[in-house]
């Protein structure tokens, strides 16, 4: 009999019968898998867009910053759990992880716990502003159909990146309208969400593989190789830095922000990462150094904006937090990719026996 080639880590505990997540049936494994089918170094973007947002308008209460970074990060834990349930044909290619977790907690503890955490959010919004609710059911619903059906909006690349950039956007309008209503015109609204645009195409090269075999369409698919994909990333990544000096140029925002231009090398070290990569693997090891790029440069934003204590702090613990999800591998992408090597040396192996 074959032995297993999956880890102890991704199996679930019990019998692979879905599981409902009730008060009578809450088990720590399960919660683990969970929180990995979260996301949590993702919630950092909408959580600091939203702090933007709120610092612009001169905010500054504790207990507003805390509830907007709290709704924030269950909507995005939301989001990344329903977009793996949403993915599991191309992830069985890409992340078969998440194949044996999604397994483990089975259908029903998906949709409740998805219906839990919006839920939370909903009831938490009552606490800040009418319309800051009014946003928030707005970021609910673009984040169910950016990957549910029959809206999917993932499912044609420009559609995707506008929907992706609205991790950004809509955060950042809520936190503008706890104290005043959000003007659609504002520059920093502009920089920031097409700022996520050019950056959601850099999640799509890892799983350019999986994604092309599933019939897909991505940002990355659309080329015929993985080379042009990259090619055309790297260039789309440099341009918010042209939005950026335009406006300070037209006198739109405050020349201090031509501070982030010194992330250029930084940015340039990811493109030259991605480029190099040869597999799947290192891609996803360049996706990763470019989170850290991204959220460095909205952070940057943040602090730019607001030069305060309390500005400093929200960046270490961010910081922190990422670091810490990193280095524990609580993050659902995994790096580490040896199923992709076990199955090329059964392929490998098969056509030196044929």
């Amino acid at each position: 009999m074959a032995k297993k080639t999956h880890t102890k880590l991704y199996e679930p505990q019990q019998s692979p019968t879905p599981q409902v997540l009730s008060a009578l049936q809450i088990n720590p494994h399960y919660l683990l898998i969970l929180f990995r089918l979260s996301g949590p170094r993702t919630w950092i973007f909408a959580s600091t867009s939203f702090i933007l947002g709120y610092f612009l308008t001169g905010g500054a209460n504790p207990f507003a910053i805390a509830i907007g970074v709290a709704i924030a990060s269950l909507v995005t834990a939301a989001t990344n759990i329903v977009n793996a349930f949403a993915d599991r044909k191309e992830d069985a290619i890409n992340q078969p992880a998440r194949a044996f977790w999604l397994s483990a907690i089975g259908d029903k503890g998906i949709e409740v716990t998805s219906l839990a955490l919006y839920g939370s959010a909903l009831a938490l919004s009552i606490f800040l502003s009418p319309l800051f609710s009014v946003i928030l059911v707005l970021g609910v619903l673009n984040s169910v159909f950016y990957s549910a059906k029959p809206l999917r909006f993932k499912s044609h690349p420009l559609s995707a990146l506008l929907s992706f950039s609205c991790a950004l956007a809509l955060p950042f309008l809520g936190g503008i309208s706890v104290n005043q209503t959000p003007d659609l015109a504002s520059p920093m609204l502009w920089l920031v969400t097409y700022f996520m645009f050019t950056y959601g195409t850099v999640k799509n090269l890892p799983d350019y593989t999986g994604d092309k075999k599933a019939g897909v369409r991505t940002s990355a698919t659309i080329f015929k190789n993985i080379n042009n994909a990259v090619v055309f990333t790297g260039a789309l990544l440099f341009t918010p830095y042209l939005l950026l000096v335009s406006l300070v140029t037209l006198g739109l925002i405050s020349p201090i922000y031509l501070a982030s231009l010194a992330l250029l090398p930084l940015l340039s070290y990811v493109y030259y990462r991605m480029h190099k990569a040869k597999d799947s693997e290192h891609l996803e090891g360049a996706h990763t150094l470019g989170y850290f790029y991204a959220i460095t440069f909205v952070l940057t934003t943040l602090v730019l904006s607001s030069l305060s204590t309390t500005a400093i702090v929200i960046v270490l613990v961010a910081y922190i937090w990422a670091l810490l999800v990193s280095r524990t591998s609580l993050h659902s992408r995994v790096e580490k990719r040896e199923w992709e090597n076990h199955v090329h040396t059964t392929h490998a192996h098969a056509r030196k026996t044929h």
